[in-house]
């Protein structure tokens, strides 16, 4: 059989031509970098066209900083001002170019405005509190007696149903909401992997399933001005046509920035929580004492939904989900690009270049925290200025996440119901892994008990 003369060519050009040109590429940044300036900062060239993106990416346990990071970590703390948010070139395709998390300048300060307006306190202390509190009973009363269940797939659910009830008005009944929760499953799947957009691809995926959600979401804005109730609706949605002049696209891509930041957090964090106190029966027992204690209460003043104080009294509870998130690190670094030419400390940082702060490191610090791989709630009961500077799942500065009180409520209230009704166990051995964000290989099967823990 005869093989054509080009394709002889495109194989030539596969095996010997192209991984040349590769190396030579590779060789030339190199010497341009030794030329430019010699104090660039140290590492591995890697392989070619690659890097170091095969190390970078190996799973690892969450509570550790994994071999890449141990080997290439500088603890250096830059001004804040030399460095801006930079994200992979991907995610805007995914995510959309006007969501919160992309923008810069005025666009970010008038956006966070509007979503600061609706994060107020006085629509978590209002029936927001109920709405978690009904999705939590709903969802663990479908739970089978003595059945498995994959946390991680009910934490998915469970962090969705929540978000898009305050984003779009949705509840689990409505007929749009698991089909919504699957494309925005496979959504996120794609954040985070490779950016191959050839069919079956994830990433390939993940654009096809970002049309739908976008879709969706505006439909329901389509619906909203068609009745002319947009700004009547209790949800993100109603209060974005209200409070802006944003352009339809624009108002897709906020509300699924939400979504995206109130579901890909939270679930893992839940799912956490429950591999620590499952393997933690101290903890869970004086967690449980401080839930009865708090219902006894409720009983004796003839209230039966949990309130805004109940939450904040819930002293032990927050201690652990503090240390849940310390150590199971669920967000373990921020991406920053240089905004010009840098010297810090007889090195060289070229403007554009991409820096990791590494949160896992700070919050992993054998100087703030004695045994810090080791899941210890009461560690934060004292009022430890260190270990507070050293503690921030949920980032710092003009940038940190507007909905960390709305992700500790959920967590609360989840953790409330499951901890008054439910005991649990392992079905088989899980552990979280970094690759590098969190997840359970396995996703974490439980079997749980019901159980009457009377008043």
């Amino acid at each position: 059989m005869m093989i054509p003369f080009s394709t002889v060519l495109v194989i030539i050009f596969t095996i010997i031509v192209s991984p040349t040109i590769a190396i030579v590429v590779a060789q030339s940044l190199k010497s341009y970098r030794k030329k430019r300036n010699p104090k660039f900062p140290r590492g591995p060239m890697g392989w070619p066209l690659v890097g170091s993106t095969f190390s970078f990416f190996k799973p690892h346990h969450s509570s550790s900083i994994g071999h890449f990071m141990e080997q290439n970590l500088s603890r250096w703390w830059w001004y804040r001002r030399l460095f801006r948010n930079s994200l992979p070139a991907h995610f805007p395709k995914l995510v959309g170019n006007s969501s919160l998390v992309l923008l810069m300048g005025d666009a970010y300060r008038h956006k966070k405005a509007i979503l600061l307006a609706f994060f107020n306190k006085f629509r978590l202390q209002a029936g927001f509190l109920h709405d978690i509190e009904r999705l939590a009973g709903g969802l663990l009363a479908s739970w089978s007696e003595g059945g498995v269940t994959y946390m991680t797939e009910n934490a998915n659910k469970f962090a969705f149903y929540v978000i898009v009830k305050k984003a779009l008005g949705l509840t689990p009944e409505d007929p749009e909401t698991e089909q919504l929760r699957k494309e925005f499953m496979a959504l996120y799947k794609g954040l985070y992997a490779l950016p191959i957009n050839l069919p079956g691809y994830t990433h390939w995926k993940a654009l096809k399933a970002r049309a739908k959600v976008v879709k969706t979401i505006k439909k329901k804005l389509d619906e909203r001005k068609a009745k002319g109730s947009g700004g009547e609706e209790d949800d993100l949605l109603g209060h974005v046509i209200k409070e802006s002049t944003y352009t339809p696209e624009n108002i897709c891509d906020t509300i699924l920035g939400f979504i995206f930041g109130g579901v890909a957090t939270s679930s893992t964090a839940l799912c956490l929580a429950v591999y620590f106190l499952q393997n933690c029966p101290k903890a869970r027992e004086q967690m449980r004492e401080e839930h009865l204690e708090c219902m006894k209460s409720k009983e004796e003043n003839g209230k039966g939904k949990l309130t805004w104080d109940d939450y904040k009294n819930m002293e032990f509870t927050q201690n652990v989900i503090s240390e849940t998130l310390r150590v199971g690190n669920v967000a373990p670094y921020v991406w920053k690009k240089a905004t010009k030419d840098i010297e810090f400390k007889g090195y060289f940082i070229p403007e554009g270049t991409t820096v990791i702060t590494y949160l896992a490191a700070v919050h992993l610090d054998s100087s703030a925290f004695e045994n810090p791989e080791q899941f210890n709630p009461w560690r934060l009961n004292t009022k430890d200025v260190k270990k507070a500077n050293n503690l921030l799942p949920f980032g710092g500065g003009v940038r940190q996440c507007m909905g960390s009180e709305l992700a500790r409520v959920e967590l609360s209230i989840f953790l409330h119901n499951l901890i008054l009704n439910y005991d649990w166990e392992s079905v088989e051995p899980d552990h979280p892994v970094s690759i590098p964000l969190v997840s359970f290989p396995k996703d974490l099967p439980i079997r749980v008990r019901a159980v009457d823990h009377s008043l």
